[in-house]
């Protein structure tokens, strides 16, 4: 169902209590798209979900004020902004922007802000010379007959049919989060307005109390005992990986006095390294080899490698890796990937024993 009405596009609410699904714009006019039926002629009543229009305000004249400065007062015209559910940026033509201009420039957004400067809508018609003041990126066909403008006092005057603030107060704050390489040369620079800059600064604080808790520690100490643990579990992976070593040695050598007609190795606090280690220290011995590890922190799930003459990887590879809904392909004789559940694993162990007592 559609409805036409004079609301602007970011209207997005409900009508006569059947929800609105998307909103686009059609001449001076809105097209309301609904989930459920309305009757042809009917009256409606329409209920804007105000907490998501103020915030797109904010987030809108906030673009307006921080591209009118960033051109301004340092020649970063901005291509184009993103208004993301979270965070929002602006597209500007550069490379890239220092990190002095960002902090620069948030400081003067703010100043402007704490000013109070009114935002103003004025309505021109193709031709007037105002127009000459004003930005664009191009207006659509169907919009050349009334063209709306937004003002910001003494800074900014830009042709836009958004939402937007009475004044630059109600925009609380400015927030930049950081400038990132965007496409084609360009950069884009994220920000966020008003509330979310309230709502940001709330999940910072959850997650420093998470990290408080976990670490025990107060959060101006993060940090260093971050790097800290960093540093000694470096050293604890450069000591296992020592131990590991000395490990798949022992049963390099325990394969090669025994001289086994196969290997079956599934250790639950093996790591794919170790396997591969052992694998490789066994090569050229004319060994079948299946050896299997666990995923920590998923336990149902492993990984396997399978190694060995061509006859027995050709007689058992296809059923073992049936059996651990295993993916990968053999190559070179060898079959390394993963498994998807290892909870098969005693049967691929009866399978192996089976036939090597057969043969």
């Amino acid at each position: 169902m559609m409805v036409f009405s004079k609301a602007l596009p970011h209207d997005i609410g409900s009508l006569n209590d059947v929800e609105v699904v998307q909103v686009l714009r059609k001449g001076d006019e809105a097209l309301h798209f609904t989930r459920g039926p309305l009757e042809v002629g009917a009256t409606v009543t329409q209920t804007v979900n105000w907490e998501r229009r103020f915030d797109h305000m904010q987030q809108h004249s906030g673009q307006h004020l921080l591209s009118a400065v960033l051109e301004k007062e340092y020649n970063l015209p901005t291509t184009s902004w993103w208004l993301g559910a979270d965070e929002c940026h602006v597209e500007l033509d550069a490379v890239k922007v220092a990190d002095d201009v960002i902090t620069a420039a948030e400081a003067r957004c703010n100043d402007l802000i704490r000013q109070g400067l009114a935002v103003k809508v004025k309505f021109l018609k193709m031709g007037d010379p105002d127009l000459d003041e004003a930005h664009t990126r191009g207006l659509p066909k169907d919009c050349m007959a009334t063209i709306r403008v937004i003002c910001i006092e003494g800074v900014d005057e830009n042709m836009c049919c958004g939402t937007h603030v009475a004044n630059l107060s109600q925009l609380q704050a400015i927030k930049l989060l950081g400038a990132e390489p965007g496409k084609k040369g360009k950069t884009n620079l994220r920000f966020v307005v008003g509330n979310r800059v309230t709502w940001l600064l709330q999940r910072m604080l959850e997650r420093e109390r998470a990290l408080t808790a976990l670490l025990k520690n107060e959060p101006n100490k993060h940090e260093e005992l971050v790097q800290k643990m960093q540093k000694n579990l470096k050293i604890t992976n450069k000591n296992l990986q020592n131990v590991l070593s000395e490990l798949a040695q022992v049963e390099i050598d325990k394969v090669k006095n025994t001289k086994p007609k196969y290997l079956f190795l599934f250790k639950k606090e093996a790591t794919p390294e170790f396997n591969r280690a052992v694998c490789k220290g066994l090569e050229g011995e004319g060994l079948f080899m299946f050896l299997a590890s666990e995923e920590p922190d998923r336990p149902k799930e492993g990984q396997i490698i399978i190694q060995g003459p061509e006859e027995h990887c050709n007689a058992l590879g296809q059923q073992i890796t049936e059996l651990l809904k295993g993916k990968g392909a053999f190559k070179n004789g060898k079959f390394q990937g993963k498994a998807g559940d290892m909870g098969g694993i005693n049967k691929c162990k009866k399978l192996i024993e089976e036939y090597f007592n057969k043969v």
